[in-house]
């Protein structure tokens, strides 16, 4: 399998996702974080290797900003976040997300105030109609105005999303189990039939810890399956990623290291070929 089958893989998905997930539970509990943390600083760091034993660690800094400070609130939802990145050999803040909330902890407002590039500032205002559309305003210099509208009915979560003139319209379906956990998602992209479907099922009735992922992408006649191994303290130890249409897989394997609360404070992240790829490491602050 192709490195770059990997990557594409591993890459966030940027953009808005289900709200559903948002409303019902904490930042603190979307980044997998326990205790009363205060502060979480993450960084992400890249092994090079002078022989195949011994590595320095660089920072990564590459495309999208890849490390960040967290700052939450007593409440566990985040009150402010910094994106870091490197500038002759230093880091600085490229970055400041702000947060506002109302008084049931729905939030209201994020803005990002950007110090680099464009040095645009973005906002985004929630509005709550009733207890199954919330409507999202995005504001800034390149867009304009965006608007997300989510319709939340039963199990399921619909996202439509448009510019200001509606001449872009793009829609993403989303149906939950009970326990609240996306169990399919169909983004149609702008387009009327699925460009990206995937179906999850999970380990257990308790965690968010999936056990198989199949991902089906119509518009590149690809598809393939990811399934998860997890450790005692439910972070993910082992993923295989299966191609359909190649009859292969490949693994990747986790190592982590704790702290006493249980919170892991650096991730070591072995690539298909059994080699290390990738560092992770987190600085994590509590409340007293």
């Amino acid at each position: 399998m192709k490195k770059t089958f990997l990557l594409i893989i591993l890459l966030p998905i940027i953009g808005f996702s289900q709200m559903r997930n948002r409303l019902n539970s904490t930042d603190l509990n979307r980044y997998e974080l326990k205790g009363n943390v205060k502060e979480m600083v993450f960084k992400e760091y890249e092994p090079r290797f002078s022989n195949d034993t011994t590595y320095t660690l660089e920072l990564y800094d590459f495309l999208g900003p890849s490390n960040f400070k967290l700052e939450f609130n007593e409440y566990g939802n985040l009150k402010k976040k910094s994106e870091l990145r490197t500038e002759n050999d230093s880091i600085k803040v490229g970055a400041i997300w702000n947060y506002k909330y109302d008084n049931k902890n729905r939030i209201l407002q994020e803005q990002r105030l950007s110090f680099q590039y464009s040095k645009d500032t973005i906002t985004w205002n929630y509005e709550y109609v009733g207890d199954s559309i919330i409507n999202v305003q995005q504001l800034d210099k390149t867009y304009k105005i965006l608007y997300y509208t989510y319709i939340e009915k039963a199990n399921f979560e619909f996202l439509n999303h448009t510019n200001s003139d509606s001449s872009y319209v793009t829609k993403r379906l989303y149906l939950y189990d009970k326990f609240n956990r996306v169990i399919r998602s169909e983004d149609y992209e702008n387009k009327e039939f699925v460009q990206d479907l995937r179906i999850t099922s999970y380990k257990d009735t308790i965690t968010s810890n999936k056990f198989k992922e199949v991902v089906i992408w119509t518009k590149h006649n690809n598809s393939f399956y990811n399934e998860f191994e997890y450790n005692e303290n439910d972070n993910s130890i082992k993923m295989i990623i299966g191609n359909f249409n190649k009859n292969d897989t490949s693994i990747n394997r986790y190592e982590y290291d704790y702290d006493k609360f249980g919170n892991w404070i650096e991730k070591r992240h072995f690539g298909w070929r059994g080699k290390l790829s990738t560092v992770f490491k987190r600085e994590i602050k509590y409340y007293e």
